[in-house]
């Protein structure tokens, strides 16, 4: 019985964990619409006497889905727009794209 590389195994095992875990569909660069992982969490920090909240939405995704070069692309999640501010791929084929609330 031949095997698949490992590199092949991993791509298509992360392609099915990020389509089962998709807690969102989303549109890049007016693409077609595709499976994501959308967290936006809430991070309260100190700043001497006073607090400073914040958040950081980011789409974690097959890399096959990210445009070549999506930095500055816009993306829609449901009715929500954004502008991609980094792209973060983790050489496994799954990608982190950080988002910023579209102007």
């Amino acid at each position: 019985m031949a095997t698949a590389p490992f590199a092949a195994l991993e791509s298509r095992l992360n392609l099915v964990a990020v389509q089962r875990l998709a807690n969102a569909t989303c549109s890049i660069a007016g693409g077609s619409d595709v499976a994501a992982v959308f967290d936006n969490g809430y991070a309260l920090g100190s700043v001497g006497t006073y607090g400073m909240a914040s958040t950081q939405p980011t789409l974690t995704l097959a890399t096959a889905d990210v445009p070549a070069t999506p930095v500055g692309a816009a993306v829609t999640v449901g009715a929500a727009a954004y502008t991609v501010a980094a792209h973060e791929p983790d050489g496994t084929g799954v990608s982190r794209l950080l988002l910023e609330v579209a102007a």
